[in-house]
């Protein structure tokens, strides 16, 4: 049942967000120290609209990769001590999350049911797990990545 902990997915997600930042970065910087010959090459009015506008989407994507680091950095001391949020939940349905390529649904981020409180909350699981059936998970407080830790 168990495919992933909590640290394995945390670090994949941590370097996969650390990567997108780095390439944003390099990619904008060297878009705007040559944008000058890209216009030339493709014309002046058309070379700065799509100039300004993969700029722009670079700048956005830089900010949603810092926005993941800084809430991964939040539960970095958690990690560190091992201390997680720990939830006995039933999973009630899964957040549509579709494969850009091929359509076909991706369950990994379960709504879970918490039986204690009755409260929602939307995990990011790597293992499998099936709709209304209860769970105990551990996960992290701040960016929700969890594991299950036994099928009740």
């Amino acid at each position: 049942m168990k495919k992933t902990s909590i640290r394995q997915l945390y670090w994949f997600t941590m370097i996969c967000h650390i990567f997108v930042l780095i390439c944003g970065i390099v990619t904008s910087v060297i878009m705007t120290i040559n944008y000058n010959s890209f216009i030339e090459s493709v014309g002046k009015i058309f070379g700065i609209i799509f100039l300004i506008f993969v700029i722009g989407l670079f700048i956005v994507l830089i900010f949603f990769s810092t926005k993941v680091i800084v809430i991964l950095l939040k539960d970095f001391k958690s990690l560190k001590n091992n201390e997680y949020v720990s939830i006995v939940g039933k999973v009630l349905k899964f957040k549509r999350n579709r494969e850009p390529e091929s359509g076909v649904q991706i369950n990994d981020k379960p709504i879970v049911l918490i039986l204690d409180t009755c409260e929602e909350v939307e995990l990011i699981v790597n293992d499998k797990i099936m709709v209304g059936e209860t769970y105990k998970f551990n996960y992290l407080k701040n960016c929700k990545i969890a594991e299950v830790v036994e099928k009740l």
